[in-house]
């Protein structure tokens, strides 16, 4: 990944961080809506952080357009019979979803299932944990 294509992340991050910041000084407050944090404040600095995370989902919408416009003027019927063929990468995928206390695994293969399903039993346990504290 070049770092154009990591700069949607580094906006969103700054978007979190200015969030979380905005929390920490009392200009913004989170609430828990069933299990979902509410973030809710009228303050400059929660509406920059706002804005940022919304920037940085359209400039990486834009960078896939643009990108996907790339890769098909570099394979024109004609051009791509000079080039060697490109090499065939083996991917592999995996996630997970928590809905409530149910833990849902996915992955392109056992093991990658299997270390998303550890993964969020792990972080569904931290959450609930840190739940029981707050209470």
């Amino acid at each position: 990944m070049t770092l154009k294509g990591l700069v949607p992340v580094f906006i969103f991050i700054a978007g979190i961080g200015i969030v979380i910041a905005a929390v920490a000084t009392g200009e913004a407050e989170v609430q828990l809506f069933l299990i979902f944090p509410v973030f809710t404040g009228s303050s400059w600095m929660f509406i920059a952080g706002t804005l940022l995370i919304l920037a940085s989902i359209i400039v990486g919408m834009v960078l896939l357009f643009t990108g996907q416009g790339y890769f098909e003027q570099q394979y024109e019927p004609g051009a791509h019979e000079a080039e060697p063929a490109p090499k065939k990468r083996n991917t592999e995928f995996g996630g997970a979803v928590l809905i409530g206390p149910i833990p849902i695994a996915f992955g392109s293969n056992e093991r990658i299932a299997l270390w998303m399903l550890i993964a969020v039993v792990i972080i569904g346990a931290v959450i609930f944990g840190l739940l029981l504290l707050a209470l």
